[in-house]
């Protein structure tokens, strides 16, 4: 997306994305300083991500030691681990945005600890406080509902020092003026995402839940949360450990709100979950027959262990495509156009790129078509044919025009989601399609796509005046 845009595809109109213009800010920097180096833009991004985990955290650490924290000795001795949650357990979720905002995220939620339980004599600076807001900022800007894990522990804050003062801090006055910066620029440079694309996605995207996937990741959830109170019993929660959990329970929010379960949605809740864990070793007993020692239990210890690495495994499910198949296609074809037929981006995506090719589609995948296709059944099923109708023809405009885009573009490799099952039988009943595809023959398969190779001697686009529709 970010390569399209700077080749001068416009967003929204040329390129159609689900989210919001700051998806494609975030990461263009990367992207175009690698185009500016020579570089691969993955590289690019991976060092950039690692780029934020170190920044988000070395502010962190920053902020602790002004604040002089009970637990810093112990915290600091700590910092391997707590990257280790920014750059190991991310897994598939790594350069996600919610992994980039969550890194950045953490300089405010120490900072919010501090407000919360200010040492006498030590007091947030302005430039301090203005740049964790600054870095805070992000997270919410990469999906606005994210302001709960903002809004929560500020209002703890609040509720604690028996004030509303922390509510009113540097912090939040930045946050709210880049918010507001924010919502005027994407009105002003990408009108088309508020007036057609955000209520396209209302109306479908928004619709479609999984919650068999969002379900199971509350038991494993719901133990983390009770280790807080095991590993130290009898101990209340410090105000770095009650900051992060109250975080992380305020992420949970957006992740059941979106209901799609995919593991970069979760990683908000339990990474910071799993933050506070790592603090709640660290916190030390304040009272006087207490051992000054902050060990743990050996079998405390292993228990921990063992939930995080429980928690780090839906992160490790990989969406690379079987090395063979890339093999085979790559021995037909050089640097490919390349077109998806299938609702699920991860069918095109990374293979598209690990082919070296180029995306010819304005969309990522066929969410659309294959999203209204199953709302218009669901609805049938509930005997609301008015709301049927409609998603019937949502479904028809978008295969019409996905058909006209094939036809005009006539992509080298085209990409058969195989476990798409609605929109392929769709697809079969069309006799456009059916002739369009004679011209591809099948050249790798593997149990989730074909790969289908456009037959020597027939040309790359149709005639002029298709190619200009």
């Amino acid at each position: 997306m970010c390569e399209r845009m700077l080749g001068g595809d416009r967003l929204y109109v040329d390129l159609i994305e689900t989210n919001p213009p700051f998806t494609p800010w975030m990461i263009m920097p990367a992207v175009a300083l690698a185009h500016q180096l020579g570089v691969s833009p993955e590289i690019a991004v991976h060092v950039y991500a690692y780029a934020i985990c170190l920044a988000g955290l070395g502010l962190a650490a920053l902020i602790a030691r002004q604040a002089g924290f009970a637990e810093n000795r112990t915290l600091f001795l700590l910092l391997p681990l707590f990257l280790a949650l920014l750059v190991i357990f991310p897994g598939n979720a790594f350069t996600q945005r919610e992994h980039l905002g969550i890194a950045l995220l953490l300089p405010l939620l120490v900072l919010t600890a501090w407000r919360a339980a200010p040492i006498e004599g030590r007091t947030p600076s302005l430039p301090m406080a203005a740049i964790a807001g600054l870095s805070g900022s992000i997270l919410v800007l990469v999906k606005p509902y994210y302001a709960l894990v903002v809004l929560v522990p500020a209002l703890y804050a609040a509720w604690r020092r028996r004030s509303i003062r922390p509510l009113f801090a540097v912090e939040y006055w930045v946050i709210g003026l880049v918010c507001v910066t924010y919502v005027v620029a994407v009105q002003h440079f990408y009108p088309e995402f508020l007036d057609v694309i955000y209520p396209t996605l209302a109306d479908t995207y928004m619709r479609v839940h999984n919650v068999q996937a969002l379900i199971g990741y509350g038991p494993l959830y719901l133990v983390a949360l009770l280790m807080l109170r095991f590993l130290r019993p009898g101990l209340a929660l410090s105000p770095l450990v009650a900051v992060f959990t109250l975080a992380s329970l305020a992420a949970t929010v957006p992740l059941i709100y979106q209901a799609k379960g995919w593991p970069y949605h979760a990683f908000p809740a339990f990474s910071l979950m799993l933050g506070a864990l790592l603090l709640r070793t660290a916190q030390i007993d304040p009272t006087p027959r207490s051992s000054p020692r902050t060990a743990m239990e050996p079998g405390r210890k292993v228990l921990l262990a063992a939930v995080i690495a429980a928690a780090a495994m839906p992160f490790m499910q990989t969406q690379k495509p079987n090395a063979e198949l890339v093999a085979r296609v790559k021995a037909a074809v050089q640097q490919p156009t390349v077109a998806l037929v299938g609702s699920d981006i991860a069918a095109g995506h990374p293979l598209a790129r690990m082919l070296g090719g180029r995306w010819i589609s304005s969309y990522c995948s066929d969410w659309l078509g294959g999203f209204a296709l199953y709302l218009s059944a669901i609805e049938t099923q509930a005997g609301n044919q008015v709301a049927a109708n409609h998603y019937r023809q949502v479904a028809d405009r978008y295969i019409d025009g996905k058909l006209a885009e094939l036809e005009a573009k006539r992509p080298a490799v085209i990409i058969v989601q195989k476990t798409d099952r609605g929109l392929n039988a769709e697809l079969s009943r069309r006799q456009d399609y059916i002739g369009f595809m004679r011209d591809y023959r099948q050249i790798a398969e593997d149990d989730g796509v074909q790969v289908m190779l456009r037959n020597a001697g027939v040309s790359q686009a149709g005639s002029p005046a298709e190619a200009s529709n």
